[in-house]
């Protein structure tokens, strides 16, 4: 049987390409989309593509939830948070959006301990340091540039460690299903009345495309729920920092964004921290915990 932690990162990793897949389409869509209409039409394909999964597995009796404040209370941050990654997404490169992501995981490390009372070694603290110092090297903000945008990019690494925590202690007694669809409902309210004035008429294609993303995101939503339920934080967060490499990837060769030699070193940083993490997550127990259910053996 797979170790819950490697399993875990698994599931990471396959989230991050779906998140990937979604925001390259965002980027695409921005160009010809009013930022408005393309969150409430990609909010709209999310929920769809959730319904659909959950009818066609049998799964619709997953959205039952037992503590209804909570997922409201959640809910609502998500849709602040959503608002301020797309902000994030729409003005700058999708390596930087990354990057700031990537910092949530030394605020989950930190924060893991006296909230989910698990511990990390001197090593695991040592690798996350190490990654987020190369965070900054990528990321380096600059104080000259803090308008609002750059304030939303900045503000992703608190509020993505307070999502992921938030679900990992929710999903003691709900499911991956509820935590990941209600957030959406909030958020395509709000997203109804933004920017109507400057809403037109989308094509077929672009809503092939939105519902495409949409779908990618509904699906990295539920794996990384998922990821951070059944394993410890403190060992797979790291492994987040891999999204940088990929979005990279992606911003040089579609958007012919070349990086700079002090963001080599930064992504050379994060790399070696999670081959450091990689190696603790291989040698480290099982996590068995009240979040590992009977259907992580096959499903999330």
């Amino acid at each position: 049987m797979i170790r819950p932690n490697t399993r875990a990162i698994v599931y990471l990793q396959f989230s991050l390409l779906a998140f990937l897949i979604g925001d390259a389409l965002v980027k695409v869509l921005l160009q010809s989309l009013p930022l408005g209409q393309l969150v409430c039409l990609r909010t709209i394909a999310s929920l769809v593509a959730l319904l659909l999964i959950m009818a066609a597995t049998g799964r619709l009796n997953r959205l039952k939830v037992t503590k209804p404040v909570q997922h409201a209370l959640r809910s609502i941050f998500f849709t602040f948070v959503s608002i301020g990654y797309y902000l994030a997404v729409k003005f700058f490169p999708l390596s930087a959006v990354a990057t700031a992501l990537a910092g949530a995981p030394i605020i989950i490390s930190a924060i893991s301990p006296l909230i989910l009372k698990e511990r990390a070694n001197g090593i695991q603290w040592l690798a996350t340091i190490i990654g987020f110092i190369g965070v900054c090297l990528v990321l380096k903000p600059d104080i000259n540039e803090l308008n609002w945008h750059y304030w939303a990019l900045l503000s992703l690494p608190f509020s993505y460690a307070i999502m992921i925590l938030w679900a990992r202690n929710l999903s003691k007694t709900e499911s991956d299903w509820a935590m990941n669809f209600y957030p959406f409902l909030p958020l395509l309210l709000l997203t109804s009345f933004w920017q109507q004035d400057l809403w037109i008429e989308p094509t077929m294609t672009q809503l092939g495309i939105t519902m495409l993303s949409g779908t990618a995101a509904a699906i990295g939503f539920m794996l990384l729920v998922a990821a951070f339920r059944i394993g410890k934080p403190v060992i797979i967060a790291p492994f987040e920092y891999s999204y940088i490499l990929m979005a990279l990837i992606v911003d040089v060769v579609f958007w012919h964004f070349y990086p700079s030699n002090w963001l080599w070193l930064g992504i050379g940083l994060i790399l070696f921290c999670s081959v450091i993490q990689g190696w603790q997550a291989r040698i480290d127990p099982p996590a068995i915990t009240p979040h590992l259910r009977p259907e992580d053996t096959h499903n999330p």
